[in-house]
């Protein structure tokens, strides 16, 4: 679909906008170090979070090395939920830890997500297919980084 004149105006501004204030302003109204951490925190900050957030939904022992050549059983079974009955988990997330409804259902709006999740699971259990969830953050990190350590050691 194409954006009408106004709306590319808009984004266009929009954009030119976010890179002024983000990356050019700070070195004229800060001394140089504080220009440099105006310009690289909140990046970085943010990274750090989309990482945090995609890398626990796919890497982890149950999804990693799943496979199968049903279309929507392989969405499921490479993909792990958590805390789905933390709000924060879900506003920190952007929608995120309902990541097996949201590669069931790519164009649904996250908010629709947790009222799906009930009765994908209920499938999934129907037809005897794993719904990979752990508890919040802390389960999924911690699944990651056990993954993690067993791709670095050495097969026997």
């Amino acid at each position: 679909e194409t954006l009408s004149m106004p709306r590319m105006v808009v984004h266009v501004l929009g954009r030119i906008g976010y890179v002024f204030i983000l990356h050019i302003w700070p070195y004229f109204n800060f001394p140089l170090w504080k220009a440099v951490i105006w310009a690289t925190v909140p990046g970085v900050m943010l990274s750090v979070c989309f990482m945090v957030n995609t890398q626990i939904n796919h890497l982890s022992e149950p999804c990693a090395h799943a496979s199968s050549s049903e279309f929507f059983k392989h969405q499921i079974i490479t993909a792990q939920n958590f805390g789905n009955d933390s709000l924060f988990c879900y506003y920190f997330s952007g929608g995120l830890n309902y990541q097996i409804e949201h590669h069931l259902f790519p164009m649904i709006n996250h908010c629709h997500l947790p009222a799906l999740s009930p009765g994908v699971r209920r499938i999934c259990k129907k037809y005897g297919v794993p719904y990979n969830h752990v508890s919040g953050y802390g389960e999924a990190l911690a699944e990651h980084f056990a993954h993690t350590a067993s791709m670095a050691a050495k097969p026997q």
